[in-house]
């Protein structure tokens, strides 16, 4: 809120009502901007986009890095799709990959720790020899409001 000190009573009111007027278009802006919600679920975990929560088919919280979580996001927005290492560094860290940079590979064995479901069940990331990696479990996006949408 803005106060306006001024001389004349009239120019006062006036400075006043100006303020007013401004703060209730301000206050409408802000309530019109409302968060997306997003969630992705698959093979029984639920990935909140907009809170950046990972929570495990049990109901419990896993904790993800920011770039574990990033890494994640990618895979479930194109399932079934294989990304090259180059296009996961892109998003990822906005750089090139190089032939001996092996961080989306580091990356990709704390994400699959992360998602194993014990020894009996196929890994939810496989690797594609020559070309990166493929998100192998199928993905539900639900937006806000309930709409529902294969990924």
């Amino acid at each position: 809120m803005r106060i306006l000190i001024v001389d004349d009573a009239g120019q006062d009111r006036a400075a006043t009502e100006n303020a007013v007027q401004e703060r209730d278009v301000e206050t409408r802006r802000a309530d019109g901007v409302l968060p997306i919600e997003r969630l992705y679920l698959f093979a029984g975990w639920t990935l909140e986009e907009t809170a950046r929560d990972l929570v495990s088919p049990a109901g419990r919280r896993v904790d993800l890095t920011s770039s574990e979580f990033d890494l994640l996001l990618a895979f479930v927005r194109q399932p079934g799709q294989a990304l090259s290492r180059d296009a996961l560094l892109g998003t990822l860290r906005g750089r090139e990959w190089r032939y001996f940079d092996r961080s989306i590979d580091t990356l990709v064995a704390r994400l699959r720790k992360k998602l194993a479901g014990g020894a009996d069940r196929p890994p939810r990331v496989r690797s594609v020899r020559g070309v990166g990696y493929i998100f192998c479990a199928a993905v539900a996006r639900i937006c806000q409001g309930g709409q529902s949408a294969a990924a």
